[in-house]
């Protein structure tokens, strides 16, 4: 199915607004102040927060980097692009209609001056240039990218911008057990966060989350795809750890998204100055989470809510009602790009499974994300997910009385039914969105 775009694509229109896209990396959706998060001050995105809507219910197309950066920048689920896990960089070509109708090209063809600074992460075709629609690129992820952000969007033109502001961080905690075993500097400031909290009293550190505990009917899959090799070697790291060690290391992770919080800061800082705040449309989100210690794992890449579950905030002054919190159900990977073209006001492409945020009124009945090991079907109470290895193959959870996943009711006879309406939900879906894999995680009743 190939995507199609009006007539007057390329005419300026006046009630396009800027848009500012900000992306951090690995950030799940508690790790904001304004979230109720005590251990953390991010003072930019509370404020962003509170003069825009924030959704608590975003979920990544698949909690890791580059499948879920990928699926953003085409509105496609990545493994229809050939993205699972973070080898997608070496997808060398993507569906004609992922390619043609990418974020960049999209914008760029409704009239606005493009940006992208910061990390990437994805495969060719989609690496900012003049050929995927984007008039500058700015390299550095970190203290420099602010700058030129600011300067972009303060140039003077006709035509609207939209800049994409992409952050490394707080993804630096990756390298947090690298510090611990005290291996080679890989990231001088991780092992210097590290020397400092290896100073501070436990109690004095953010204590073990409710959750800390494994789940007694976690999937086998879950222990079977833990990482012992990775930079955070998530398995590892299981039994490894002791309590003062997780505490650590939730500590060094609040203070690497209180850096990337103030980076953001500087951009709101130079939008409000640039006299543009007002006539912009700013969207935050970060492409996955991190468990965070959250039974007993670290890193992303699993269904959990930490790993999963991604901030949101859309802020757009005059339009948007203040301080609002949204329990939509949101798949950043497809519902992203639709709602870029809806305040751009031009059509979004007919192949898009996703919605615009814009206009989306009532609850959806699910959103799903995916990997190569799993699958997963979020509705507005309940979380299922379906593995194709181990014995128990399956997980359902009660987020409305258990938000911490501590209870797989997949083997209560009471949820019975409740499962098989997931089951099904799973079923529509792999249909639905051309799902080449997805069979093997339907599971009979």
């Amino acid at each position: 199915m190939t995507g199609s775009l009006p007539a007057q694509q390329n005419k300026p229109n006046e009630k396009q607004p800027n848009i500012l896209f900000i992306m951090t990396d690995q950030q799940h959706a508690g790790m904001m102040s304004c979230t109720g998060n005590p251990w953390l001050k991010t003072p930019a995105l509370d404020e962003l927060a509170a003069g825009g809507i924030r959704y608590q219910k975003a979920y990544a197309s698949n909690p890791v980097c580059v499948p879920s950066r990928m699926g953003m920048a085409t509105g496609m689920m990545p493994a229809r692009l050939g993205a699972l896990d973070n080898g997608g960089t070496k997808v060398k070509r993507l569906p004609p209609e992922a390619s043609r109708y990418s974020m960049g090209k999209l914008m760029k063809e409704a009239s606005y001056d493009t940006f992208y600074g910061g990390k990437v992460h994805m495969s060719p075709e989609l690496t900012p240039s003049k050929e995927s629609g984007y008039d500058e690129y700015f390299r550095d992820q970190r203290e420099n990218l602010p700058q030129a952000t600011v300067k972009f969007l303060s140039k003077k033109r006709k035509n609207p911008f939209f800049a994409v502001a992409s952050f490394i961080n707080p993804h630096d905690i990756c390298y947090a057990y690298n510090a611990y075993k005290k291996r080679e500097k890989m990231m001088p400031g991780v092992n210097k966060l590290y020397e400092e909290a290896a100073k501070i009293p436990t109690n004095d550190l953010p204590p073990l989350p409710d959750n800390f505990e494994i789940p007694k009917l976690e999937p086998d899959a879950v222990k079977a795809n833990g990482k012992t090799t990775a930079v955070t070697p998530s398995k590892t790291m299981r039994t490894e750890y002791d309590e003062r060690e997780w505490r650590i290391y939730r500590w060094i992770y609040c203070r690497l998204t209180e850096k990337v919080d103030g980076h953001i800061g500087q951009i709101l800082d130079g939008l409000k100055k640039s006299g543009q705040e007002d006539n912009t449309l700013v969207v935050f989100i970060s492409d996955h989470g991190d468990m965070d210690s959250s039974h007993g794992l670290a890193s992303k890449g699993v269904m959990y809510e930490e790993s999963a579950n991604v901030p949101l905030i859309i802020r757009y002054p005059n339009s948007i009602k203040s301080g609002g919190v949204s329990k939509q159900l949101v798949n950043i990977g497809i519902d992203l790009l639709p709602t870029f073209c809806d305040y751009a006001e031009i059509k979004a492409p007919s192949h898009l499974l996703g919605e615009s945020l814009r206009t989306m009124d009532n609850l959806r009945p699910y959103v799903a994300s995916e990997n190569h090991w799993s699958r997963m079907i979020r509705t507005s109470r309940y979380k299922y997910c379906a593995y194709k290895e181990g014995e128990l193959r399956e997980s359902l959870v009660d987020l409305e009385n258990d938000p911490g996943e501590m209870k797989n009711l997949a083997l209560d006879k009471r949820y019975q039914a409740a499962l098989d309406h997931h089951r099904q939900y799973l079923k529509d879906w792999v249909k639905l969105s051309a799902d080449e894999h997805g069979k093997e995680y339907l599971i009979p009743a």
